[in-house]
């Protein structure tokens, strides 16, 4: 009992050392973050995911999808999907909106990976496409299926500091 309260002392402190050197990572001068030390420091923040727990911005924004219908002879204007769901679960404390977030960014994701892969083709007749495109009209559109979709996909890119575009598509579901 008393090897095993040691081991997770020891192991904690490690774990809190490993965060006191990310936390501290930036205002190191540039020679250290050039040098191997500096490169390992940089992965384990990354292994770490210092910007997911000490920054909130990384946190929430880190991908984001908009949509837009084509009905009645026009498209609509583009909407957020992640955005509002998470929106949602923060003001109200919706654990249902927390799901539909996580899941509606499950299947982009891997979406976006079939297209990658495999081309639109294989995308488009995928079992994730269908799931959130069912998902999509389901919760976002009355149920109502449109004329046509567009969805853009962005990511954002953590050293740029920039969202880019990972995947558009316009579809006739």
């Amino acid at each position: 009992m008393k090897l095993m309260k040691r081991f997770i002392a020891i192991f904690t402190i490690f774990i809190f050392l490993g965060y006191i050197l990310v936390a501290i990572y930036p205002y190191t001068p540039s020679f250290y973050q050039k040098s191997y030390t500096g490169k390992a420091t940089r992965k384990i923040k990354k292994i770490l995911a210092y910007g997911a727990l000490f920054d909130r911005e990384n946190a929430i924004i880190s991908k984001s999808v908009s949509y837009r219908f084509y009905q009645n002879g026009k498209w609509q204007q583009s909407q957020l999907l992640l955005e509002p769901l998470f929106n949602d679960y923060v003001t109200t404390g919706n654990f249902a909106a927390l799901k539909h977030c996580r899941l509606d960014v499950r299947l982009v994701v891997r979406i976006n990976q079939i297209n990658k892969h495999k081309g639109i083709i294989k995308m488009l007749k995928s079992k994730e496409y269908t799931q959130f495109t069912d998902h999509l009209f389901y919760r976002h559109n009355q149920n109502i299926k449109p004329d046509s979709l567009e969805v853009s996909y962005y990511v954002k890119d953590y050293e740029t500091n920039s969202m880019n575009l990972s995947l558009i598509f316009k579809c006739k579901p």
